[in-house]
């Protein structure tokens, strides 16, 4: 079942910071100039969410003010006031009648590098709830769930003894866990995944992926330290010759014809934590031989196809429409958006907080390799055979 709807815990104050949240939520604490949230939903804005939630108590109106029916990317942001505070459970009651299907829920003062697309993909069956598992060195404090245990089956039950796992507060849920959930004061982990995990109506996957807290105040000054710990590291790649066989112009999807290796090579990218970001020259708009539109339409059929055939995700796409005898003046500015130029790869980094001296590209023409150089960024030419082959001899 196709997940809709991301649901992000912020009403918490965080009282082991102190004074830091006297005027501040936690989610909202800045690092790098950036209030933490704003970092978390820049991780998750590719995944294509159609509402994000933000379960709010503490300070809400600020949240209200920065985010309340905001559109990032291609989802709506949506504050919910979960009025006098009623702990995670009492919280999550208040979107009984906003969600009709299933959702993933995340903590706003936490983040689990995770690909959320295991979650989006999972078919809960009879099960009520997965838990994403981390390993309990990575946590601050005595956090709930330390005597966690997996079976063979994926079950989730407790150990006698205290184990290494440890809840890392990302979660899917089947729609009708809210049946098992009211508005009084509870929490979602002590209160109701404790009773369905004795049940054997939970499962979970351990990942060893990157988990930031900022719960604490030797946490919260370890990450400020960490001056490129939230950023993004990307593969960039051109379209035409290193994507799809150059044919000429691609009018029409019926055209385009992927390379050997490339879905595989960017299911390998997402899955090494890489984004993947196509950069273009698509003067065939200037021209007026191509619509933007039209163009769009090419783009969402490749992605679609990419992600069938492979559950792999290309993050973005951004394309030149630059012409210098364009008739349409709009198309003869941004002149540097075409590559040799380094417009798209400044507008990308800016977009996707991506640290560009960890990043690559890959591309098949001289002018890509000068807009790597323009840009500061890796360069290699597309080998002749296999990209995915290409790819795993780099990163």
């Amino acid at each position: 079942m196709k997940v809709d709807d991301l649901v992000i815990l912020v009403g918490g104050r965080g009282s082991r910071l102190g004074k830091l949240t006297n005027i501040t939520p936690k989610p909202l604490i800045k690092i790098n100039n950036k209030p933490f949230l704003e970092h978390l939903l820049g991780k998750i804005i590719k995944y294509n969410f159609k509402k994000v939630y933000l379960l709010c108590s503490y300070k809400k109106f600020k949240f209200f003010n920065l985010y309340h029916n905001k559109k990032i990317h291609n989802s709506k942001i949506i504050c919910v006031d979960e009025g006098a505070p009623k702990g995670t459970g009492g919280a999550l009651f208040k979107l009984k009648k906003k969600i009709n299907k299933n959702f993933i829920l995340i903590n706003g003062d936490t983040f689990f590098d995770i690909n959320l697309n295991d979650l989006i993909d999972c078919n809960l069956g009879n099960n009520l709830a997965k838990i994403c598992l981390t390993h309990i060195k990575n946590s601050h404090n005595n956090t709930i769930f330390t005597n966690l245990k997996l079976n063979a089956n994926n079950k989730l039950n407790f150990s006698s003894k205290k184990t290494k796992l440890m809840n890392g507060g990302v979660y899917l849920f089947n729609k009708k866990i809210f049946n098992y959930i009211d508005d009084k004061k509870k929490s979602l982990e002590n209160d109701i995944l404790h009773k369905l995990i004795l049940k054997k109506r939970v499962i979970a996957s351990f990942y060893n992926d990157k988990f930031i807290d900022i719960g604490s105040i030797k946490k919260l000054n370890y990450i400020k330290n960490k001056n490129k710990f939230l950023e993004n590291k990307a593969v960039f790649l051109d379209r035409d010759g290193v994507i799809n066989k150059h044919t000429g112009y691609i009018l029409s999807y019926n055209k385009f014809r992927f390379l050997n290796g490339v879905q595989e090579a960017i299911k390998y990218a997402n899955d090494k934590k890489y984004l993947v970001i196509v950069v273009t020259n698509q003067s065939a708009i200037g021209r007026s031989l191509l619509s933007e539109n039209d163009l769009s339409k090419i783009h969402s059929k490749m992605k679609k196809e990419i992600y069938k055939n492979n559950k792999a995700c290309i993050d973005d796409i951004f394309y030149s429409t630059y012409y210098v005898k364009s008739k349409i003046k709009k198309y003869k500015l941004f002149k540097n958006d075409r590559k040799p130029g380094n417009g798209m790869f400044i507008k990308a980094a800016k977009k996707w907080n991506i640290d560009i001296s960890a990043s690559i590209f890959i591309g098949d023409q001289i002018t890509d390799k000068q807009a790597a150089i323009n840009s500061k960024i890796k360069f290699f030419f597309k080998k002749k055979y296999s990209l995915y082959k290409q790819l795993k001899s780099i990163i």
